[in-house]
C-alpha cells in the first residue's frame, strides 16, 4: 500500500518529495502569490502582526500569566487583512520573483526566510529580520500584501480549477488537514468562484481519483506541493499556471535551508 493511500497526503520535513510522492512523476513545489489591491495597509502588510501584551490580555485572559517585561513576542491574525472576496474581485496577483527582482532578496530560500519571520514562525536563531526588513520596505512602498500561509489562497484556487477543467477532470476529493472531513467538488457543476469557495482554510488536499493529481499544503508555509501524472498533466501546463518549481532529488519540505543551517 502507497504512502498516498496510507493517508499520507504530506511528506514529513526530511524524506525527499520525489521519495514521499513516488507513485507520481513529478513534483511542484508551488509558491503563493503576494497581491495588490486598492486598500490601504494597516500596520502590517501580512496576514499576522505583532501585537504589545497588554493588547494580547484583552483577546485572552491566558496571557495574564505572562509578565509585562517578559522576553516575548505575540503574533496575532490582522483583522484589516483583506477577504478573500476582496481579493478575487479586486486583487492583482504579484509573483515572488517580481520581488526577488525589484529587491536584494537573492531567491526563493531568502524570500521564504523573510515571510516566515514575518508571522513568528521561526525560533529566534533562525529569524532573518534583515531579509524581513528588505521585503517590508519594498511591499510598504509598492502597496503589496504578503500571502497568507498555510491555506489555498483565492489565486492558486482559480488556478487549480482552470488547469483542473482544462486537462477534462470532472470530479476532485478535498480533505482537511486531519482527514476527517472529505468532500467531492463536481468540477462539471461548478463554476470558478464556486470551487474557490468551497475549498475551505483547512482544506489541506485536493485530487482526483484517478490519483493523477494532488495538490498537498501544511499549516504556517507560504508553498505547497502540487505531485503530477504526467501522462495527465504536463509539466507545462503546471508551469503555466502555478509559479514555483520542480523538486530534484534531494527536496524536501526543508527546501528552504541548505546543509548545515538547522
Amino acid at each position: 500500500m502507497s504512502e498516498i493511500e496510507n493517508k499520507y497526503l504530506y511528506p514529513d520535513e526530511e524524506t525527499p518529495v520525489l521519495k514521499h510522492y513516488s507513485e507520481f512523476d513529478s513534483v511542484y513545489v508551488g509558491l503563493l502569490p503576494f497581491f495588490k489591491l486598492d486598500k490601504e495597509h494597516y500596520d502590517t502588510n501580512s496576514s499576522k502582526k505583532v501585537i504589545s501584551i497588554e493588547e494580547a490580555r484583552e483577546q485572552d485572559e491566558i496571557f495574564e500569566k505572562i509578565g509585562d517585561h517578559s522576553n516575548v513576542t505575540i503574533y496575532s491574525s490582522n483583522d484589516c487583512y483583506p477577504t478573500d472576496e476582496e481579493i478575487f474581485k479586486n486583487g492583482e496577483r504579484v509573483t515572488w520573483k517580481e520581488v526577488i527582482q525589484n529587491t536584494k532578496l537573492n531567491d526563493n530560500k531568502e524570500l521564504n526566510k523573510a515571510l516566515m519571520t514575518s508571522i513568528g514562525a521561526f525560533k529566534k536563531k533562525l529569524q532573518r529580520d534583515d531579509l524581513l526588513e528588505m521585503l517590508n520596505q519594498y511591499s510598504v512602498k509598492n502597496n503589496i500584501w504578503h500571502p497568507s500561509e498555510g491555506a489555498f489562497d483565492v489565486f492558486t484556487k482559480s488556478s487549480i480549477f482552470e488547469l483542473l477543467t482544462l486537462t477534462g477532470i470532472e470530479e476532485v476529493v478535498v480533505e482537511d488537514e486531519f482527514y476527517e472531513n472529505k468532500k467531492i467538488i463536481d468540477l462539471t457543476k461548478s463554476n470558478e468562484i464556486d470551487f474557490c469557495e468551497q475549498i475551505d482554510f483547512k482544506d489541506y488536499y485536493i485530487y482526483n481519483k484517478n490519483k493523477s493529481i494532488l495538490f498537498a499544503i501544511s499549516w504556517d508555509y507560504f508553498f505547497y506541493f502540487a505531485s503530477i501524472d504526467e501522462k495527465v498533466f504536463s509539466k507545462k501546463s503546471i508551469e503555466s499556471n502555478l509559479e514555483g518549481f520542480w523538486a530534484d532529488e534531494k527536496c524536501s519540505h526543508l527546501w528552504t535551508w541548505e546543509e548545515g543551517e538547522i
